[in-house]
């Protein structure tokens, strides 16, 4: 995809700036805020940065790199404070923020080109981040059921300046809550994760595992944010990939259309609801995802 360029500072270049600036910061900081990145297939095959969400560590993905059976050059990341991994002092940087810069520093000083970046819930608004800067090497995207303006989709009339807010008052609430009260409220919300005792279970080891003041920071940061702005600067071809289950409140089309409005800011997208899943498509509907990622990766297919 092309962008027509004007004299201001598009997105992207936004972007790189920050980007620079945070390297520098997370230079000093060194280990301490850097993602772990295990590397598995085929150095030599096209690269993929796969990128998971909250509370989740890299196992996630193990399915994928199964299924990708060492044809591509894969880097399965876990952030700092999930899944087990030991919780950082993300600063004023903020968890998203922390991921983008150093997964564009690890792209940088690896020379991964022809990139495909992977990313589940807020994994998907970091990929398109990632994405917007990195125009030169990033060239498809796969988001996994996330939406830019996450408040936007249990509000219509939402503002980004309500989202500040309630995002914040969430994230404290979270961070304030006697760990088993909070250990108990995710628990509720098992079901809107996965479709499966298994796959509720799972998803409930790695909330247990993760650091909860992260989880709640960076709860607040998705819930608060409105990343739509970046969307003009992604020249990567994107595909979205949408979870839906008989209880859901809309039709599978009209959630289909929820999103594309969402992706609006986008010149082209492919918008696919996955049927029979919740939130981690890749646990529900391991065989359907796994055909998507590695029709993209390996065949070039959406693209």
């Amino acid at each position: 995809m092309s962008h027509p360029r004007s004299g201001r500072m598009t997105p992207a270049a936004w972007i790189a700036v920050a980007a620079a600036i945070f390297a520098s910061l997370l230079a000093s900081a060194g280990a301490q805020t850097a993602p772990r990145i295990e590397r598995a297939g085929d150095a030599g095959a096209r690269s993929v940065v796969l990128i998971p969400g909250l509370a989740t560590p890299g196992a996630v993905w193990d399915g994928t790199v199964a299924a990708l059976d060492g044809e591509a050059d894969m880097h399965v990341v876990t952030l700092p404070g999930f899944g087990g991994e030991p919780p950082a002092d993300y600063g004023d940087a903020g968890v998203i923020r922390t991921a983008v810069t150093a997964l564009i520093a690890h792209a940088e000083a690896e020379g991964l080109n022809d990139l495909v970046l992977v990313g589940h819930s807020m994994g998907g608004q970091i990929a398109l981040q990632i994405a917007a800067a990195m125009p030169d090497r990033v060239d498809a995207v796969i988001v996994v059921d996330s939406a830019p303006f996450y408040a936007g989709l249990f509000n219509p009339a939402a503002t980004p300046e309500m989202a500040r807010h309630q995002g914040a008052a969430m994230a404290a609430q979270l961070a304030g809550l006697p760990h088993d009260v909070y250990l108990g409220q995710m628990r509720r919300g098992l079901p809107v994760q996965s479709i499966s005792a298994e796959g509720q279970a799972q998803v409930m080891d790695w909330v247990s595992a993760s650091d909860q003041a992260t989880v709640a920071a960076a709860f607040g940061e998705v819930a608060g944010a409105d990343f739509s702005p970046v969307l003009p600067g992604v020249e990567a071809d994107v595909t979205v990939l949408v979870a839906w289950a008989e209880g859901v409140p809309v039709s599978a089309p009209q959630l289909a259309d929820i999103y594309r409005s969402q992706y609006d800011g986008l010149d082209a997208v492919n918008i696919r609801v996955v049927e029979g899943s919740r939130h981690f498509i890749m646990l529900d509907r391991a065989p359907a995802f796994h055909d998507i990622v590695t029709g993209i990766v390996l065949n070039g297919e959406g693209e």
